[in-house]
């Protein structure tokens, strides 16, 4: 909820697995098309993560990438980031 994490949760969380799907979301809660981030989730009993919105690319390494974006829960937006790497 937009709040920043202290890297001692982040580092205790168990890691969401699946796919991270890139596009252009055509119908976005913007009212306007918008790029999106979403994960297709491919192992049962992980929690879903609502979509972000406006997703770039910040950040790109040999093993992972850091998305930015907008998240909307319960119709508030906030800001988002995910660590995306391979296992």
């Amino acid at each position: 909820r937009g709040v920043k994490r202290a890297q001692k949760e982040i580092d205790s969380v168990m890691p969401i697995k699946g796919d991270v799907h890139l596009r252009v979301d055509a119908f976005s809660p913007m009212g306007r098309p918008s790029s999106s981030a979403s994960i297709l989730i491919s192992h049962p009993g992980y929690p879903p993560l609502p979509p972000l919105y406006e997703a770039v690319m910040t950040g790109m390494s040999t093993m992972g990438a850091t998305f930015t974006g907008i998240e909307f829960i319960d119709g508030v937006a906030y800001a988002q980031s995910w660590w995306v790497r391979v296992p």
